[in-house]
């Protein structure tokens, strides 16, 4: 999967600093902001091309690490037809 640069720019922008990442999924990339804190889901969709989705992702949850962990994973979206 590629995605722009400009893209991931305007994201950062947006939403604060974040990490990317790669995924299990197969043409997908994973996006973590700050220490895995939670972001706005429809903010961020509203920042992909259409033709991209993002999945929050609840990875794990760990008191000493300041409770839940959160990243998105960006893939192509499925078009209904």
């Amino acid at each position: 999967m590629r995605i722009d640069l400009s893209i991931l720019n305007k994201i950062c922008d947006e939403l604060g600093p974040m990490e990317v990442g790669s995924s299990f999924e197969k043409d997908s990339i994973t996006l973590r902001f700050g220490y895995w804190k939670k972001i706005d889901l429809e903010k961020l969709m509203s920042l992909l091309p259409h033709h991209m989705q993002a999945i929050e992702n609840l990875v794990d949850e760990d008191e000493e690490c300041g409770g839940e962990l959160w990243n998105y994973v960006v893939k192509r979206a499925h078009i209904k037809i």
